[in-house]
Protein backbone atom coordinates (compact mmCIF):
# COMPACT_ATOMS: atom_id res chain seq x y z
CA UNK A 1 0.00 0.00 0.00
CA UNK A 2 1.46 3.39 -0.88
CA UNK A 3 1.81 6.01 1.84
CA UNK A 4 -1.10 8.13 0.55
CA UNK A 5 -3.47 5.14 0.64
CA UNK A 6 -2.12 4.25 4.08
CA UNK A 7 -2.69 7.82 5.24
CA UNK A 8 -6.23 7.81 3.86
CA UNK A 9 -6.96 4.54 5.74
CA UNK A 10 -5.42 5.83 8.98
CA UNK A 11 -7.38 9.07 8.84
CA UNK A 12 -10.58 7.15 8.06
CA UNK A 13 -10.01 4.88 11.08
CA UNK A 14 -9.99 7.99 13.30
CA UNK A 15 -13.11 9.44 11.68
CA UNK A 16 -11.29 11.96 9.47
CA UNK A 17 -11.37 12.35 5.70
CA UNK A 18 -8.38 13.01 3.48
CA UNK A 19 -9.58 16.40 2.25
CA UNK A 20 -7.77 18.22 -0.58
CA UNK A 21 -6.22 20.54 2.03
CA UNK A 22 -4.94 17.65 4.17
CA UNK A 23 -3.60 15.92 1.10
CA UNK A 24 -1.81 19.14 0.06
CA UNK A 25 -0.09 19.22 3.47
CA UNK A 26 1.01 15.59 3.12
CA UNK A 27 2.23 16.05 -0.46
CA UNK A 28 4.29 19.12 0.45
CA UNK A 29 6.32 17.06 2.91
CA UNK A 30 6.28 13.84 0.87
CA UNK A 31 7.76 15.64 -2.15
CA UNK A 32 10.68 17.18 -0.25
CA UNK A 33 13.94 15.57 0.81
CA UNK A 34 14.80 18.56 3.01
CA UNK A 35 11.48 18.98 4.79
CA UNK A 36 9.96 22.22 6.04
CA UNK A 37 9.65 24.15 9.25
CA UNK A 38 6.07 24.92 10.22
CA UNK A 39 6.33 28.57 9.13
CA UNK A 40 7.83 27.51 5.77
CA UNK A 41 5.07 24.95 5.27
CA UNK A 42 2.39 27.53 6.10
CA UNK A 43 3.88 29.97 3.62
CA UNK A 44 4.04 27.37 0.83
CA UNK A 45 0.57 26.00 1.49
CA UNK A 46 -1.00 29.45 1.81
CA UNK A 47 -0.39 29.75 -1.96
CA UNK A 48 -2.70 26.72 -2.37
CA UNK A 49 -5.41 28.10 -0.11
CA UNK A 50 -4.55 25.98 2.94
CA UNK A 51 -4.87 27.85 6.22
CA UNK A 52 -2.31 27.92 9.00
CA UNK A 53 -4.56 26.11 11.48
CA UNK A 54 -5.04 23.25 9.00
CA UNK A 55 -1.28 22.98 8.48
CA UNK A 56 -0.54 22.88 12.22
CA UNK A 57 -3.31 20.35 12.95
CA UNK A 58 -2.34 18.12 10.04
CA UNK A 59 1.37 18.18 10.89
CA UNK A 60 0.48 17.12 14.43
CA UNK A 61 -1.76 14.34 13.09
CA UNK A 62 0.87 13.17 10.59
CA UNK A 63 3.49 13.11 13.30
CA UNK A 64 1.26 11.17 15.71
CA UNK A 65 0.47 8.63 12.95
CA UNK A 66 4.14 8.14 12.09
CA UNK A 67 4.06 9.82 8.67
CA UNK A 68 6.22 12.79 9.69
CA UNK A 69 9.04 13.27 12.11
CA UNK A 70 11.30 16.17 12.81
CA UNK A 71 15.02 16.64 12.31
CA UNK A 72 17.05 19.41 13.89
CA UNK A 73 18.17 22.44 11.91
CA UNK A 74 21.54 24.07 12.40
CA UNK A 75 19.79 26.94 14.19
CA UNK A 76 18.16 24.56 16.68
CA UNK A 77 14.72 24.61 15.06
CA UNK A 78 12.83 21.66 13.66
CA UNK A 79 12.10 20.69 10.09
CA UNK A 80 9.46 18.05 9.48
CA UNK A 81 10.30 15.20 7.11
CA UNK A 82 7.99 12.61 5.56
CA UNK A 83 9.23 9.22 6.66
CA UNK A 84 8.79 5.73 5.30
CA UNK A 85 6.78 3.17 7.22
CA UNK A 86 8.63 1.58 10.09
CA UNK A 87 11.44 2.65 12.37
CA UNK A 88 13.65 5.28 10.72
CA UNK A 89 16.59 7.50 11.61
CA UNK A 90 18.10 10.23 9.43
CA UNK A 91 21.41 11.37 8.05
CA UNK A 92 21.11 15.17 7.95
CA UNK A 93 23.46 17.16 5.72
CA UNK A 94 24.63 20.32 7.45
CA UNK A 95 25.47 21.73 4.04
CA UNK A 96 22.41 21.41 1.84
CA UNK A 97 19.86 20.34 4.47
CA UNK A 98 18.96 17.06 2.81
CA UNK A 99 17.67 14.36 5.19
CA UNK A 100 18.25 10.76 4.10
CA UNK A 101 16.44 7.90 5.87
CA UNK A 102 18.35 5.09 7.55
CA UNK A 103 16.20 2.09 8.43
CA UNK A 104 18.86 -0.13 10.00
CA UNK A 105 18.75 0.16 13.77
CA UNK A 106 20.33 -2.27 16.19
CA UNK A 107 19.93 -0.25 19.37
CA UNK A 108 17.85 -2.80 21.28
CA UNK A 109 20.84 -3.96 23.34
CA UNK A 110 21.78 -0.36 24.16
CA UNK A 111 18.19 0.41 25.21
CA UNK A 112 18.23 -2.60 27.58
CA UNK A 113 21.60 -1.56 29.02
CA UNK A 114 20.42 2.01 29.61
CA UNK A 115 17.21 0.71 31.21
CA UNK A 116 19.18 -1.62 33.51
CA UNK A 117 21.65 1.12 34.53
CA UNK A 118 19.09 3.90 34.99
CA UNK A 119 15.97 2.10 36.19
CA UNK A 120 14.00 3.74 33.36
CA UNK A 121 11.51 1.81 31.31
CA UNK A 122 12.89 2.79 27.89
CA UNK A 123 10.07 3.13 25.35
CA UNK A 124 12.03 4.26 22.31
CA UNK A 125 14.66 6.60 20.97
CA UNK A 126 15.25 9.41 18.48
CA UNK A 127 18.59 9.38 16.70
CA UNK A 128 20.01 11.67 14.02
CA UNK A 129 23.36 11.70 12.31
CA UNK A 130 24.81 15.04 11.14
CA UNK A 131 27.53 15.78 8.64
CA UNK A 132 28.03 16.57 4.96
CA UNK A 133 26.54 14.49 2.16
CA UNK A 134 28.85 13.12 -0.55
CA UNK A 135 27.94 15.90 -2.99
CA UNK A 136 28.63 18.71 -0.51
CA UNK A 137 31.92 17.02 0.41
CA UNK A 138 32.88 16.69 -3.26
CA UNK A 139 32.37 20.42 -3.76
CA UNK A 140 34.40 21.35 -0.72
CA UNK A 141 31.50 22.48 1.42
CA UNK A 142 27.81 23.25 1.58
CA UNK A 143 25.76 23.47 -1.58
CA UNK A 144 22.67 25.67 -1.26
CA UNK A 145 20.21 23.51 -3.21
CA UNK A 146 22.00 20.92 -5.32
CA UNK A 147 19.95 18.98 -7.88
CA UNK A 148 20.72 15.53 -6.44
CA UNK A 149 19.64 13.03 -3.88
CA UNK A 150 22.27 11.82 -1.48
CA UNK A 151 20.79 8.50 -0.49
Amino acid sequence: MDRLAELRANLHSTGLRLTPQREAVWRLFADSDRGYTLPQACLELQKKGVGQATVYRMVTTLQEMGFLRFVHDQDGGHRYIACPAGHTHYLVCRGCGRACPVTDCNLGVLEKLIAAQSGFSVEGHHLEFFGLCPQCLAHGGPLPHPPHTCC
